[in-house]
């Protein structure tokens, strides 16, 4: 790499520069980004709890930021693993190879730490990200589809059923519940670490029992996971769920992130409600 450049872990004190870098480079992004920095630090240090120090910016001599990959680290499926939850090369800066730069700085960091494999997500139209990954060793594991409302829910009505809040997710009540396991963000080790924004609802007989639960972000319309005892499915458990969520919420075009092309039931469920399938990514794994 240029002698004007070097890498360095990422300072909270320049979080200004940060922001400023980041609204830079994903100003041509193909998904629009318009956060206010208030809505930067709540996405990404609030919530994703990005590791400063397993994080890593190019710094241009003379030009500031030009480059960066954010890194939250979590056990995921089992493995410990460092999440790149951005990496971002402002447009005059493209080119030099900067997120090859970056991963040769931050493996050895990750290898001291312990962490197994590197996970990110990438859209499936964004090649160039995509090559750029592959040249690091990243590869393929999974393709996901996202989903937005964008037309209202009709109600029904399901006898018999009420819904409680509840404040903490009960794992070993939902197990049963889920087909397939979530993504590293709407995982169960990155749900518990962000409590303060999360709420759970639990849709339950009248005795008591659980039938299904929701678990989402009302402040920033998102469903993070849905699950209904198989038993029960068919009989408009989860859709009354999601309409319970939409009525308590500000927000109305909600979102889901990265379901799995394997879970065709989650599938049905969002599309047959009124999500519409907006934009796919590739899950890509680096293992360590």
């Amino acid at each position: 790499m240029n002698k004007t450049f070097h890498i360095e872990a990422l300072d909270p004190g320049i979080l200004t520069d940060i922001y400023l870098a980041f609204l830079d480079s994903f100003s041509d992004y193909s998904v629009p980004f318009k956060l206010t920095k208030e809505q930067f630090v709540q996405k990404f240090v609030q919530r994703l709890k990005i590791s400063f120090e397993s994080s890593c910016g190019v710094f241009h001599e003379g030009g500031g930021l030009a480059a960066f990959i954010f890194t939250a680290i979590n056990n995921y499926k089992g493995v410990l693993t460092a999440y790149n939850g951005g990496t971002g090369v402002r447009p005059k800066y493209r080119g030099r190879r900067l997120v090859a730069a970056m991963y040769d700085h931050l493996l050895p960091i990750f290898h001291t730490k312990g962490i197994e494999q590197s996970v990110l997500e990438v859209l499936t139209t964004n090649d160039k990200a995509i090559r750029a990954y592959e040249s690091v060793g990243f590869e393929k594991c999974d393709f996901f589809k996202c989903y937005k409302l964008i037309k209202p829910i009709r109600k029904k009505k399901v006898e018999g059923v009420s819904y409680i809040d509840v404040p903490r997710p009960l794992w070993q009540t939902y197990a049963p519940f889920a087909d397939h396991d979530p993504s590293f963000l709407d995982s169960r080790e990155m749900i518990e670490q962000n409590l303060p924004n999360i709420n759970v609802m639990e849709a339950r007989k009248e005795e008591g029992q659980c039938m299904g639960y929701i678990i989402y972000q009302p402040a920033f319309g998102r469903i993070n996971q849905i699950g209904v005892d198989p038993m029960f499915r068919g009989k408009g458990i989860g859709s009354s769920m999601v309409q319970k969520v939409l009525h308590t919420s500000r927000k109305h075009n909600f979102t889901v992130l990265n379901i799995s092309e394997k879970n065709t039931s989650l599938h049905h469920f969002f599309e047959n409600l009124g999500f519409q399938n907006q934009l796919n990514q590739y899950e890509m794994v680096l293992k360590l």
